[in-house]
């Protein structure tokens, strides 16, 4: 390999990371939003994402990037069979709401 196209690739990786890097970052939610999306899980983990069942585990102050990497794969049929169904409906954003909003309780 030259070194011109060597420095060509280069570039071009520089130039690409950038973009590379914003498609991965995760999507920033809205906690607000969040709240208003709520029910549908608190139902089973807790008014305030605690829960007092053991077979549902707690929620409230999940990393942000944990609880969207389960529910992602709730959604992908990787854990769980029961919330398959309940998350297969949302969306990456509210995910991140969702995330957000149970971040923000202790």
């Amino acid at each position: 390999m030259s070194i011109i196209p060597s420095a060509t690739l280069a570039l071009l990786l520089a130039l690409a990371a950038p973009a590379a890097l914003a498609e991965l970052a995760a999507t920033e939610g809205d906690p607000e939003r969040g709240a208003e999306l709520a029910p549908r899980c608190t139902s089973c983990h807790g008014p305030d994402g605690r829960s007092n069942i053991t077979r549902y585990p707690s929620i409230a102050g999940l990393d942000p990037e944990v609880f969207t990497a389960r529910m992602q794969a709730l959604k992908d049929g990787e854990r769980g069979h029961l919330l398959k169904r309940m998350t297969r409906s949302l969306g990456e954003q509210e995910i991140a709401d969702l995330a957000a909003h149970f971040a923000t309780l202790e």
